[in-house]
């Protein structure tokens, strides 16, 4: 086999995340697990059946830099120092520092407050490995690895950094977060880049996305979470059906009375606590994004977004 999946145990509610080994030169490891030494110790296991240490690891590569899959880079650069391939947007990340770090929870808070919502236990971030041998990759990029050219597909959705692998030869994709065959993926809500000065709206930038990707002649593909999968198109499609669902969902809350992201979000997800709450401010300011765009509502700023349906 020239793509081994290895599933690394999570505390999340996804359960595992998926780290896949290219085993043929140049020995390629795409994304990494989670933090601590649990990842690297289930990486070293699968390295072995199929012949390899991690000293034989010639680089790896990020699909994206949430926590559950570049999360177990440092674990790894700790023992063998080796290239890290990334999108170019996660520059600000790998280089800014505490800076960068303050930056982004600044942007949190201010989001989170414009929200409706109350102070909250920050998510907290990652930080990116000391020293890392970082090479920056674009949309429409070649990179070899395991034996094979890749094309890089940009992505931005489920975050702005988010990158597929695709083999035009084979046809097969490795998609990271970006097409998950058992779940559907959040949009997470992120700062703009710092030569940036609008937030962006991450759901929909994720739906052109996978307009995109439906287009792309692909036939396996190996997704973050779950097991390889093929027909992908009606995947998108099915995908694209639930936001429009989740749409008239929130449509009918502020017909209701909600008015605010925080309130819409907890008549949807009361169960959410804790740093969670913040997937759920996500989910529900990228939809009322796309009904936004759509003219289904209107919003009134201020300190706190008031939205309200356009066809109230």
């Amino acid at each position: 086999m020239d793509i081994r999946r290895m599933a690394i145990p999570t505390p999340f509610g996804e359960g595992h995340v998926n780290v896949y080994l290219l085993p043929r030169r140049p020995v390629t490891l795409i994304d990494t697990g989670i933090p601590g030494p649990r990842s690297l110790q289930s990486i070293q296991r699968g390295l072995a059946e199929a012949g390899l240490e991690l000293a034989d690891v010639e680089q790896v590569v990020l699909t994206h830099i949430h926590g559950d899959h570049a999360g177990g880079l440092s674990a790894i650069l700790a023992e063998h120092d080796l290239p890290v391939y990334v999108h170019e947007f996660a520059r600000p990340w790998m280089e800014g520092g505490d800076e960068e770090a303050a930056r982004m929870e600044a942007f949190q808070e201010t989001f989170t407050q414009r929200c409706g919502a109350p102070r909250m236990q920050r998510r907290g971030g990652m930080r990116p490995p000391p020293a890392a041998r970082v090479r920056y990759v674009r949309d429409g990029d070649r990179l070899e690895a395991g034996g094979r050219v890749w094309e890089v597909v940009h992505v931005p959705g489920h975050s702005r950094v988010d990158i597929c692998l695709w083999d035009r030869e084979t046809g097969e994709a490795v998609v990271g977060d970006h097409l998950l065959p058992e779940i559907s993926s959040n949009a997470f809500v992120e700062p703009p880049l710092p030569d940036e000065t609008e937030r962006p709206r991450p759901l929909i930038l994720y739906r052109a996305s996978m307009a995109r990707t439906r287009a792309l002649p692909w036939t396996t593909l190996y997704p973050g979470h779950g097991t390889p999968f093929a027909n992908h198109r009606a995947l998108v499609d099915r995908r694209l059906e639930e936001h429009d669902e989740r749409c008239e969902q929130i449509l009918g809350v502020l017909e209701g009375g909600a008015t605010t992201v925080w309130e819409v979000s907890r008549a949807l997800f009361p169960w959410l606590e804790g740093p969670q709450v913040f997937l759920g401010l996500s989910e529900v300011q990228g939809h009322l994004d796309l009904l936004e765009e759509r003219g289904q509502v209107r919003v009134e700023p201020g300190d706190v977004w008031r939205y309200r349906p356009a066809r109230a």
